[in-house]
């Protein structure tokens, strides 16, 4: 069910630093539990778009960029010597639940990558499960965009967990059986001091 929007800050896809994106929030009516359905080209917990994050890896595994001139083509300051974001990212690619986690497994990937090079690996398995074939660098960051957003449609975020969004397709939802007492949202009168 429909819970309300909270405000979200992305940064990355302009120059002149963040903007700001409503993204929708659902309730489990079975669990109580709140979970958000973000555009296919964010993830949850991330600062940096999607794209903004593949991209990066790109130049910096696969085409050897130093980090410094990368952090400035995604508007970080000219005088910061080093962005720590891209080497966790390296480090989190298909191993964290918020990059690419739940696809990890499929695609055969168990331990997070310990350097440049199986880093690089692995995002050509993901760049591939995207549709996105590494032929030229050229073609490669122009299919970018629509390799990570075949990558992260139809997902719903939890706290910890995604799934896919056929899981809470509408008429799916379970009635609550007998003696299951439904729980009260946060708009209605009375419905405690506890978050939902």
């Amino acid at each position: 069910m429909g819970h309300g929007l909270y405000c979200r800050q992305v940064r990355g896809l302009v120059e002149s630093g963040w903007i700001l994106i409503w993204v929708r929030r659902f309730l489990c009516l079975a669990c109580g539990h709140t979970m958000s359905r973000l555009p296919d080209w964010l993830h949850p917990w991330r600062w940096y778009a999607g794209t903004v994050i593949v991209e990066a890896l790109y130049r910096h595994c696969l085409l050897g960029e130093p980090a410094i001139s990368i952090g400035v083509r995604f508007g970080r300051p000219e005088w910061a010597t080093e962005w720590k974001s891209l080497r966790r990212w390296r480090k989190q690619l298909l191993v964290s639940s918020t990059l690419w986690g739940w696809m990890g497994p499929r695609l055969g990937i168990g331990k997070a990558a310990t350097n440049r090079n199986e880093a690089g690996n692995y995002l050509e398995r993901l760049l591939a499960e995207g549709g996105c074939l590494l032929r030229s660098s050229v073609q490669v960051l122009t299919d970018l965009s629509s390799a990570v957003r075949r990558t992260l449609r139809d997902l719903v975020y939890g706290r910890k967990k995604t799934w896919p969004m056929k899981r809470f397709l509408p008429g799916n939802s379970s009635p609550a059986g007998p003696g299951v007492i439904r729980p009260t949202f946060p708009t209605e009168k009375g419905s405690g001091p506890r978050p939902p």
